[in-house]
């Protein structure tokens, strides 16, 4: 089984963080997780050289992206071969909007960075794929995030 890498997110990934390992990531992955907090996990894990050649990371939905704290992670990420931002989806939540165009902006910036569109995608997920709130992923919605992962990384060989 190919080791892919680390993934790193909130509540959204969190909850396809099964089908996530099954794939061959070390995931970290927390409830109510800000940005800046993810972006201090993948500054000590650099530091400990633990980020490996390819990195996922989905964050953002709990609140708004601060620019130092996204370049102070795209700092961090320099050494990683491959990184992955995934684009957020969370239907009535304010900042979404902005968050994603920080990402789209960082992902434009930066050779070492992939953009993986889950915003916009939740309404092609197949079966009962998200709880009441639109976002937060039910078991179909676990196995569609992990495989639209999956699928993007099959194409690194």
């Amino acid at each position: 089984r190919k080791q892919f890498g680390v993934a790193i997110g909130d509540s959204v990934m969190l909850g396809a963080a099964g089908q996530l390992r099954d794939d061959g990531f070390i995931v970290d992955a927390a409830e109510s997780r800000q940005f800046s907090n993810g972006a201090d996990t993948i500054a000590t894990l650099n530091e400990q050289g633990r980020l490996g050649d390819v990195v996922v990371v989905h964050l953002g939905t709990n609140g708004t992206i601060n620019s130092g704290d996204m370049t102070r992670m795209m700092d961090a990420l320099a050494g990683v071969p491959q990184v992955w931002l995934l684009t957020l989806e969370a239907p009535g939540v304010s900042w979404i909007d902005d968050n994603n165009a920080v990402i789209r902006d960082t992902v434009a910036n930066y050779a070492n960075v992939s953009l993986l569109e889950w915003a916009g995608l939740t309404d092609s997920c197949p079966g009962d794929c998200f709880a009441s709130d639109g976002y937060h992923l039910r078991p179909d919605g676990q196995v569609y995030y992990a495989a639209l992962i999956d699928g993007a990384l099959q194409g690194l060989g």
